[in-house]
Order: structure tokens, then sequence, then C-alpha cells
């Protein structure tokens, strides 16, 4: 999970940067552009999937967008344990339906608040590929069994603050392009496990490996974000 660290300083980064831009940009605070109420329809791609959106500018500072973004991902992968290989699946989903206010303090820089209806859930399935050999004693990978593992985010709606950039193109301003970064709160994960076989005694809440892992990945509440969209004024 370094990864989200890193990720979550990329854009930590990225956020001062637009802080500093804004410095450049705030004698033109009291901007107005032409064409920029309407409904505009786009489309984006982002660390949170792929998806469109409608945004309604109800004037030159203040907007309203909305829009749906999903993203799938699988990987196949395999380890041993206690000298027993498995074969294994991650299925990790991302994603959700957006609700977002907009406010533009100039012309190309806005900040953005307001939350997720989120279908983030990471899905991890596997079962044994080799026997287990104890002396004469051979267990055969049947009996040792399989295993699930679900995390789902300990909040369905979850919190969303970013900072952007965007881009007005056309004679009227009608084409759209922004670029976005930042960061929702998830909470803390739920985890479940699920097992056969010899290892059926994980999934038993007695011996606490669900809180264990859930204890383990408790840090990773935040999931940051990048977008980039391009949208076209509607009317």
């Amino acid at each position: 999970m370094n990864w989200i660290k890193h990720l979550n300083l990329l854009v930590l980064c990225l956020g001062i940067s637009f802080l500093t831009l804004a410095q450049e940009e705030i004698v033109s605070s009291n901007y107005t552009a032409p064409g920029a109420k309407g409904l505009y329809l786009g489309g984006q791609i982002s660390t949170n999937g792929f998806g469109g959106n409608l945004r309604y500018a109800f004037s030159e500072k203040f907007s309203f967008r909305t829009g749906y973004e999903t993203l799938s991902l699988n990987y196949d992968f395999d380890f041993d344990e206690n000298d027993i290989s498995y074969l294994a699946e991650m299925d990790f989903k991302t994603g959700g339906i957006l609700a977002l206010f907009d406010y533009a303090y100039t012309k190309n820089l806005y900040i953005s608040a307001g939350a997720v209806f989120n279908s983030f859930n990471t899905e991890v399935t596997g079962y044994a590929a080799s026997d287990y050999q104890y002396g004469d004693i051979v267990i055969s990978a049947e009996d040792i069994g399989d295993f699930e593992i679900t995390a789902e985010p300990g909040l369905k709606v979850s919190p969303y603050g970013s900072a952007g950039f965007r881009a007005f193109w056309g004679k009227r301003e009608g084409i759209v392009f922004n670029f976005e970064t930042g960061l929702y709160y998830v909470g803390p994960p739920d985890i479940k496990i699920e097992a056969t076989g010899l290892l059926a005694p994980t999934a038993d809440p007695a011996f606490g490996q669900e809180e264990y892992l859930e204890y383990q990945f408790d840090a990773y509440k935040i999931y940051p974000v990048i977008k980039l969209g391009l949208a076209v004024k509607l009317f």
C-alpha cells in the first residue's frame, strides 16, 4: 500500500502548486467570463475511474456538478505459506456517483467540495494449489480449502475536497478542459473473511483475524484522486 502514500504526497504537492498559482492569478478574481453560465456535458478520466458528468454553472463563480465514474482491475498472483502454494485473484473496484459544488476564485482556478456515493470494493479469493506433507502424512489441497477476503470502506458516502485548473476554448468559451486533484475520506475499512477446509478457523471471529486486518489497514482512510476532464456547453 506504499503507492497510496506516494499518491497522497503527489496530490498534496499539486494542491500546493495550485495555491501558488492562485497568487499569480488573484488579480483576475473579478473576471467576467463570457458564456460561462449554462449546462455542460463532459467526460473524465481519473484514478477513481472513467465516466461522465453534467455541470450547471449558475454564474461565473458558482456551479454544481454531478456524474458517475467506475474502474475495475483484476490481478492474479501466487504465494507460499507454511510450505503450501496458493493461487489467488484480486478484484479491485472503485468509482461512484458524484455530487459536487464548485467555486471559481479566478477564471482558471477553482475548488470543489461535496461527496461521492462510492462503490469501492476489494475482493481477494484463493485456494490451495499444492498438497501439504508432514512426515508420512499428506493433506490434499482440496482438504486445505479456499478463502475469500472482502474489504469495503467504512463510509458509503465519502466527503470530497479538491483544487483544480480549468481552461476555456472557443469564441464563446464553450469547451472546457480541467485538471483536478483531490481527496476522498472513505473511513476505516470493513473486512470480512470466509474460508473452508483447514483454513476455516481463519474466518472464525474467535481468532480475531478480521479485526487484525482492519487494524493493519486502518491508516488508509483517505483515497487520493487525480482527474482530467473535457466538457462542452449544451446551452
